[in-house]
């Protein structure tokens, strides 16, 4: 490393000079493309100016919504730390198929907590 070292420093020190290059390149023409997207946009900004009126109330449905399902995942805590170990202690292919069906019946669970809610008739 020594010898590598004590070359390198009694080597010359070498300037270069790059030369700058310019490109020019051309302006895309956009005009076309936004010809033949107007009919849509205009379909598109009718959709958004009714989007408050529905969009807050699906923002609402969705908030309460992750309130229930956070309540839900708390109450069955002890089942899906159940699984989770179950999955743990198996290999290969059971594991992936145990994995999965866990995912599956999570989501699908957390899906229709409205059906499973009393309702007061």
């Amino acid at each position: 490393m020594e010898k590598v070292k004590t070359i390198l420093s009694k080597m010359p020190k070498v300037k270069v000079k790059m030369p700058k290059v310019k490109v020019n390149l051309p302006k895309p023409n956009l005009k076309p493309w936004l010809e033949k997207l107007k009919p849509y946009m205009s379909k598109v900004w009718e959709v958004l100016k009714k989007t408050p009126q529905w969009g807050l109330k699906a923002l609402k449905g969705l908030l309460v919504w992750f309130g229930k399902a956070v309540k839900e995942s708390i109450a069955q805590l002890w089942t899906l730390l159940g699984f989770f170990i179950a999955w743990l202690t198996l290999t290969g292919t059971a594991q992936q198929i145990v994995g999965i069906a866990t995912i599956l019946s999570t989501i699908i669970w957390l899906a229709t907590i409205s059906l499973r809610e009393d309702k007061d008739e």
